[in-house]
């Protein structure tokens, strides 16, 4: 005969016949129940309960009161209508315009670093770097710097325009 160990033994414990069975049943219903009063009706668990049952509804109104004063001055959509339909397309017009301003904005820096770059070639070499000034035409120099800078620039009217409608802004 095959014998189990102990530990085996006390992991599987079996009924191996009808009468330990009930003879363990009957062992249990013989056993005295305590005389005193259910758990479910003594008072203090039922004020204890009632108690963490008030203090779970109090938090979660207290989170909820937390949540809405948090969202008070949160903003959820900046553009009204944005569907999932039409976003891609919004995505790539917005990819286009920060384009072109990473290009203008690269352009005139590296305009300015040439002409500084220029300015110092120029040192040393006996010319003068600086203009003379001409009280006649110092308005009219200004007039035509303020123009080519214009030339350059993009109304702000303009861009939001061409961004609404989906289309490259051109320099106008």
């Amino acid at each position: 005969m095959n014998k189990k160990s102990k530990k085996t033994a006390k992991r599987k414990i079996r009924a191996t016949s009808p009468s330990q069975f009930g003879d363990k049943l009957e062992a249990l219903l013989n056993t005295n129940a305590p005389v005193g009063v259910p758990l479910a009706l003594k008072k203090s668990i039922n004020r204890r309960r009632k108690d963490e049952k008030e203090t779970l509804k109090a938090r979660k109104v207290a989170g909820a009161e937390r949540k809405e004063h948090e969202e008070v001055g949160r903003i959820t959509d900046i553009i009204g209508g944005w569907g999932g339909e039409n976003e891609r397309a919004l995505r790539k017009i917005a990819q286009r315009g920060v384009v072109q301003l990473f290009n203008v904005v690269q352009k005139a820096q590296s305009a300015k670093a040439a002409e500084e770059a220029s300015k110092l070639a120029l040192r040393g070499s006996g010319k003068p770097t600086l203009d003379k000034p001409d009280m006649d035409s110092k308005n009219k120099k200004k007039k035509r710097q303020v123009v080519a800078v214009q030339k350059d620039m993009v109304d702000k009217d303009v861009f939001m325009n061409a961004i609404r409608s989906g289309g490259v802004v051109s320099n106008v």
